[in-house]
């Protein structure tokens, strides 16, 4: 100070000043980019995998389809030759009754762990990456839990129904490998009205769950397509 070089000391300590500032300011810079960027592939993983899942959903729904459209023919078929007052059948004819009779009560929906993504949604990771996408997987994942509780309900009743007019009607031949596996008096199955009508539910029942996964496999179908576009976005970045 005594030789008058205070205006020195002082620009060159703003200087160092600078010089820190600017480091930290990089640092910090360099450090959210690395976030960032640790979100973006965090991002690329989950919808990856949603679409892995919905893909899944689609191979389980159109397996289940295929597998209760046969059903649905196969108790058609056994309801137009109740109509029909057939008393002489066909071998063909008679494995397709006991084959609508054993299996008129199948109605489960599909086992599907909808709280797998609890944890994202909560988060709000979706969201953020895309509220579109968010509201309509909320949307596919509300519906599905919905159509599931009444798939549940309905097939408990067929269930009641088996109970009420199948079983004191038809013998279950499982345990004698020499005797059919089902047995029972054809013209008292054809004139039981209570087993036409079980059987008329059974096949209205599983249509309405067939609607249903048709309407489901769309949903997925877009929903994959939307994560489609946002990959192709994301990739770009």
């Amino acid at each position: 100070m005594e030789k008058n070089k205070t205006g020195k000391y002082l620009k060159y300590a703003i200087g160092e000043i600078l010089l820190v500032v600017v480091g930290i300011l990089i640092a910090l810079q360099i450090n959210n980019w690395n976030e960032l960027r640790k979100t973006h592939l965090q991002d690329l993983e989950f919808l990856n995998n949603l679409k892995v899942e919905l893909s899944v959903d689609i191979s389980a729904l159109r397996e289940r389809k295929s597998h209760y459209q046969r059903i649905n023919d196969n108790i058609k078929n056994t309801i137009k030759l109740f109509d029909s007052g057939v008393r002489s059948l066909t071998h063909d004819e008679h494995q397709e009754i006991v084959s609508a009779l054993t299996q008129f009560q199948i109605l489960t929906p599909i086992t599907k762990n909808i709280n797998r993504n609890d944890l994202v949604i909560a988060q709000g990771t979706i969201d953020r990456i895309d509220k579109e996408l968010n509201r309509r997987f909320l949307t596919y994942l509300q519906e599905t839990q919905s159509i599931n509780a009444a798939i549940t309900k309905l097939g408990e009743t067929l269930q009641q129904l088996q109970i009420l007019h199948i079983h004191p009607n038809v013998v279950y031949n499982e345990i004698n490998p020499t005797a059919d596996r089902v047995d029972f008096d054809f013209k008292e199955i054809f004139d039981n009205r209570g087993i036409k009508n079980t059987l008329q539910k059974s096949f209205n029942y599983r249509r309405a769950y067939i609607g249903e996964m048709s309407g489901k496999i769309e949903d997925a179908e877009n929903l994959i397509a939307l994560i489609d576009n946002k990959l192709e976005g994301e990739n770009k970045k």
